[in-house]
């Protein structure tokens, strides 16, 4: 049988999104982690605290809460919205996962501002969308302007990423409002990397219907591995996001770590506070660096630019990881030429990143 013929085309013709790893390839030497934006900063017998404590408290032998309904009431009531107002899943993927099933169909179009994450390519195209790009500025600002034009009757969604994923900067609040008021379809926001910035759009939810902010507790909390993340909007476009949503779509134990995280939220904002002054640490040195040209960010991670003759981002990337320490090649991404990506971890892994630049670039 050619199982080939049975599949979808869409799925025959989709490109999976490869996580690039060497930690098999050297299983007893320590690799140094800052390409995936993880927060290490998060000391790890907090987060295992967190976790046996969760687990003491659940029965695992019993389904979990409906649709995250445990996790939904929490976010819920830490934010101020009503639960009509919240849906949870398996991190901010399998919410835009949701959101594709419930709006696309095969010749809809979802527009992406870029340079940014692959993962909304990714599932417009698994639905039959259509990806129409929408280039950011020169400066990475919104294009406001060029996103209207290419917007027509078949447009459904456009996703904004802010701060965006991998440039760091969060978009100006006047660029969002206009397209909420004059795009004719699902603004989607996603604030991933928002509890690093200086503001956040998801109180604008109660004054439009058409935004729907995505958000994460991998960054902020250092939880990516329990893998929730959560969506903020109007009550109609949750109404159908939980329509499409398996029963019991978020494990209990997940569910109930959520809910003693946000217990200890004076904690994690500690936390928070740590990586945006070990981003400016790391900041600071980057500039001091001949050879590089960092940017300004609102994330937890920073983009840089190889600026050093007859080197580029791949190149500096491959003499990184020989060295243990992982980071992010973006060079082949439109307006990031030579760029790579890297998270703001803790003083020590900064140090041994500014210590490997430093080595690699004079290789």
């Amino acid at each position: 049988m050619k199982i080939k013929k049975l599949v979808q085309e869409e799925v025959r013709d989709l490109s999976s999104y490869e996580v690039k790893t060497i930690l098999e390839q050297k299983p007893d030497e320590k690799i140094v982690k800052m390409n995936l934006n993880e927060n290490f900063t998060m000391p790890s017998k907090v987060v295992e605290k967190l976790l046996l404590d969760a687990c003491r408290s659940i029965d695992v032998r019993a389904y979990p809460p409906p649709r995250g309904s445990l996790a939904v009431k929490a976010i819920s009531d830490f934010l101020g919205f009503s639960a009509s107002e919240v849906a949870v899943a398996n991190g901010a993927d399998e919410i835009m996962d949701l959101l594709m099933k419930v709006f696309i169909r095969r010749g809809s179009k979802v527009i992406v501002a870029e340079p940014t994450f692959p993962m909304y390519t990714f599932f417009a195209e698994l639905y039959g969308g259509k990806k129409v790009t929408a280039m950011l500025k020169k400066d990475y600002s919104l294009d406001v302007d060029s996103i209207l034009k290419k917007a027509d009757k078949e447009t459904r969604l456009l996703f904004v990423c802010s701060p965006n994923n991998p440039t760091g900067n969060q978009f100006r609040e006047s660029d969002i409002k206009q397209l909420l008021e004059e795009f004719k379809g699902i603004v989607i926001v996603d604030e991933a990397y928002a509890d690093f910035a200086a503001g956040s759009v998801i109180n604008w939810v109660r004054d439009y219907d058409n935004l729907a902010v995505l958000r994460s507790f991998s960054k902020a909390f250092g939880l990516a591995g329990l893998r929730l993340g959560y969506l903020v909007s109007s009550k109609p476009v949750i109404k159908y996001v939980q329509r499409v949503v398996g029963p019991f779509n978020v494990n209990s134990v997940t569910q109930q770590a959520i809910v003693l995280a946000l217990q200890k939220w004076s904690y994690f904002k500690e936390k928070i506070d740590l990586v945006i002054n070990e981003r400016q640490w790391l900041m600071k040195n980057l500039k001091q660096i001949n050879g590089v040209k960092p940017y300004p960010s609102d994330a937890n991670f920073i983009l840089f630019k190889v600026t050093k003759d007859d080197l580029n981002s791949a190149a500096l990337t491959e003499r990184m990881e020989n060295r243990n320490v992982l980071v992010k090649d973006r060079g082949h991404l439109p307006l990031l030429e030579n760029c790579i990506r890297v998270t703001a971890g803790t003083r020590d892994m900064n140090k041994t990143f500014v210590s490997a630049l430093k080595a690699s670039l004079e290789e």
